[in-house]
């Protein structure tokens, strides 16, 4: 099967770099995609990552028991997770930007997600079964858009094993990027138990917001709740962290900017 995986991924890349209808990115044509060099080969092959992912879903498995065993508000029990870079693998469509020299862009990404070939990532599909073992719902809740991926999503969860990969469980964007009211909408039904992601803003509408101090405050503020209902997983290749990382800079390349954030890195 993952011989299988290999191949489908390596024939989407391979498509990609020959198809002339593969649109470039922005700034594509100036600069190259290096900088992911770095994050990718450490997400794609060091054993710190896999130890992380483990411990993650070791944790949420041990208070999913707990909140199991206690006593709940009467209400079904819930778990929210997060999709990509929370339960599936899209490291091999950042493989292919370096490669490439291509940024993101949504056609390119839906390109990748319609084949619907992405991987469970390590620790995920053992701790969905456990949940579902126990009769504790996941609902995916996930920035991929309804119009463009409600399908080959709940093709891909479905073919990678993952229980509850059905329209009533699987939350996609449909006007805005934050979760708050899809979580809510979850809420009237059920207790969630657990938050998981790899995007702090997966479980908290607190963390939309990281102008002030880079969101350290934040996490400061609501320190007590990580390992016990918030279970952060890691992801160096993007997310929300980037947009107050990275320095503004009108005229410049993103390689320009990156190298003037770096300057303003602490001693």
């Amino acid at each position: 099967m993952r011989k299988h995986i290999r191949i489908a991924v390596f024939a989407f890349i391979v498509s990609l770099i020959f198809s002339s209808c593969a649109p470039k990115g922005e700034n594509s044509l100036t600069e190259n995609q290096d900088h992911l060099i770095m994050s990718v080969l450490w997400f794609q092959k060091s054993a710190e990552m896999r130890a992380l992912f483990i411990q993650g879903f070791n944790i949420a498995s041990e208070r999913l028991l707990e909140a199991k065993s206690g006593e709940g508000t009467g209400k079904p029990l819930a778990v929210v997770a997060d999709i990509d870079e929370t339960v599936l693998d899209n490291s091999p469509f950042e493989g292919w930007q370096i490669m490439t020299g291509n940024s993101f862009s949504d056609s390119t990404w839906k390109r990748w997600t319609d084949m619907a070939m992405a991987t469970p990532l390590p620790g995920a599909l053992e701790f969905a079964m456990l949940a579902d073992s126990l009769g504790v719902e996941i609902f995916y809740v996930s920035n991929r858009t309804v119009s463009d991926a409600l399908e080959a999503t709940i093709k891909n969860l479905k073919s990678a094993g993952f229980p509850y990969a059905d329209e009533d469980h699987i939350l996609l964007k449909e006007d805005t990027s934050s979760k708050i009211a899809r979580r809510n909408q979850i809420l009237e039904s059920h207790e969630i138990v657990l938050l998981i992601g790899d995007n702090l803003a997966d479980l908290a509408g607190i963390f939309e917001q990281r102008e002030k101090n880079f969101g350290f405050d934040s996490v400061d503020s609501l320190s007590r709740y990580f390992g016990e209902k918030f279970i952060i997983l890691p992801n160096p290749m993007y997310g929300t962290w980037e947009k107050p990382a990275i320095m503004p800079g009108e005229g410049m390349t993103l390689r320009e900017r990156l190298k003037k954030s770096v300057t303003a890195l602490n001693p």
